[in-house]
């Protein structure tokens, strides 16, 4: 059976099923919500923090672990930009249950890989920490949850350690310079116009980064890292009741607060742009052609 047949099939039966007996197509409400899985157990804290949990056997013995927190770049004032990003990496760096530097060396002990298993990012709109955690042993996960519990409400901020990670993050900054860098700022600002996302790049600037008060780290943790701005995901070979009651000890302790200001909205477009972008080695040039 040729490939070009099975496309053909593909296709064909993809038509069919967009029909209904009438021969009409099919309706959709495109505003409805995503169905969720019905093997997933979800809920909501009175703090506001809500969880999901799956079962999943394979691979045996171990867990996926994420904390999903909605703070990210869009949220900084003008004064802090990349403090985002920054107080992502401070969360590694001493909290309540774990001195700086204990975390990462405690999950490389058990078996946990940084990197691979013991990770976090920042974008715009979120930040997301991720731990990947074996449950062979009593009381790793709970551990786990002990570290996690931590990034959303632990994190110490202590001024000698945001004052030391500052360095690691403006070299961040520094090995993305280059031509994607440079193409990338014209890029943004002929996606999203006036909007705030154009300088809200979660990499944040080298000068704000090297003198900003160590301060408006711990503003941006306070105003931002509050409970009904975070999930919880758990998913691994677990008992799905047992750890919906470890996630009510660790986090239903985290106490609500009110909600800080919102960040501005992506920008309607008025009218239809169209921009040539160019770059050398040297520099980037771009012109808006209507």
């Amino acid at each position: 059976m040729s490939a070009a047949y099975l496309l053909l099939l593909v296709l064909f039966t993809a038509a069919a099923r967009a029909q209904d007996l009438t021969g009409a197509p099919l309706s959709q409400d495109l505003s409805a919500p995503l169905p969720l899985d019905p093997a997933v157990r979800t809920g909501t804290l009175a703090n506001g923090l809500t969880f999901f949990i799956r079962r999943n056997g394979q691979p045996e013995k171990r867990v996926l672990l994420r904390l999903a927190v909605k703070a990210g770049s869009i949220d900084e004032a003008d004064d802090q930009r990349g403090l985002a990003h920054l107080l992502e990496h401070m969360a590694f760096n001493g909290s309540t249950h774990f001195k700086s530097g204990e975390l990462v060396k405690y999950l490389e002990s058990i078996g946990s890989r940084f990197g691979a298993d013991v990770n976090a990012y920042t974008s715009f709109d979120e930040t997301v920490y991720m731990l990947e955690v074996p449950t062979d042993r009593d009381g790793l996960l709970t551990r786990g949850f002990e570290a996690l519990s931590d990034f959303a409400g632990g994190a110490s901020l202590e001024d000698s350690e945001i004052d030391r990670e500052r360095g690691v993050v403006i070299e961040e900054w520094r090995g993305r310079q280059g031509a994607g860098t440079r193409m990338q700022g014209v890029q943004m600002e002929g996606l999203f116009g006036e909007s705030r996302y154009v300088d809200r790049l979660p990499i944040g600037l080298p000068e704000l980064l090297k003198s900003v008060p160590a301060q408006r780290v711990r503003d941006f943790y306070r105003d931002f890292y509050r409970p009904d701005r975070m999930a919880v995901i758990v998913v691994g070979d677990i008992e799905p009741a047992n750890v919906e009651a470890l996630i009510r000890t660790h986090f239903g302790s985290l106490p609500a607060r009110p909600p800080a200001m919102s960040a501005s909205a992506v920008s309607a477009f008025s009218t239809t742009s169209l921009w040539s972008v160019g770059t050398s080695n040297m520099y980037t040039v771009s012109s808006k052609l209507v």
